[in-house]
């Protein structure tokens, strides 16, 4: 069933309550923060956030959905060449664009306030797909290096993403792309030389 196309009144509406969603869970944990407030900081009426949503919770599982559906489209979208480890890092740059343009609930997902359950979610979402472009291009490294790596990267990837944060995303998404690239590029060599695991 196709998606109906939202309205531009309602698009302004959803955005205004995320701006200030977000502005809250910077200064305190979901469970904390009450549809009247989050309305206030707003500026709309309560009747026109249950229009929208049940409940806070609501909110955050619209905003995550929203988030994954346009990550979900962007690792779609990558052209990768097999065989080439510098080919898997290039595309990067389109994911840290991804993540700079939800800067807001980025800041809060590694915030103090988070949980950390949507980070795990999205390294989970592209495990597959990594470890085979792994194996396709270092064919002599086992699943299980192709397994660790991932580990290292994924990890490796939101330690990148917490500093970039840190400075308010102000660093280009070139040059932190270009940053993980040399640090990813390293870090494969370890996938050169097959280990078998005692």
């Amino acid at each position: 069933m196709e998606k109906k196309k939202e309205s531009g009144r309602v698009r302004m509406t959803k955005q205004m309550l995320r701006r200030a969603f977000t502005r809250l869970l910077m200064e305190k944990p979901i469970q904390n923060i009450t549809v009247r407030e989050l309305c206030e900081q707003a500026q709309v009426n309560r009747g026109t956030f249950y229009v929208h949503y049940t409940d806070i919770y609501d909110l955050m599982e619209s905003i995550e959905k929203e988030m994954t559906e346009e990550l979900m489209q962007v690792l779609k979208d990558m052209n990768v060449s097999p065989g080439s480890m510098e080919s898997l890092v290039e595309p990067c740059q389109k994911i840290f664009e991804f993540l700079k343009n939800n800067s807001d609930m980025c800041t809060i997902f590694l915030g103090e306030n988070s949980d950390f359950a949507f980070v795990n979610r999205l390294i989970e979402l592209g495990r597959e797909s990594s470890l085979k472009q792994y194996l396709q291009c270092y064919p002599n490294a086992t699943r299980k290096q192709a397994e660790y790596f991932y580990s290292f990267a994924s990890s490796g990837y939101i330690g990148i993403l917490r500093q970039w944060a840190a400075n308010n995303f102000q660093d280009s998404e070139a040059w932190v792309t270009a940053m993980t690239k040399n640090l990813m590029l390293g870090a494969a060599q370890a996938l050169k030389t097959t280990l078998e695991a005692p």
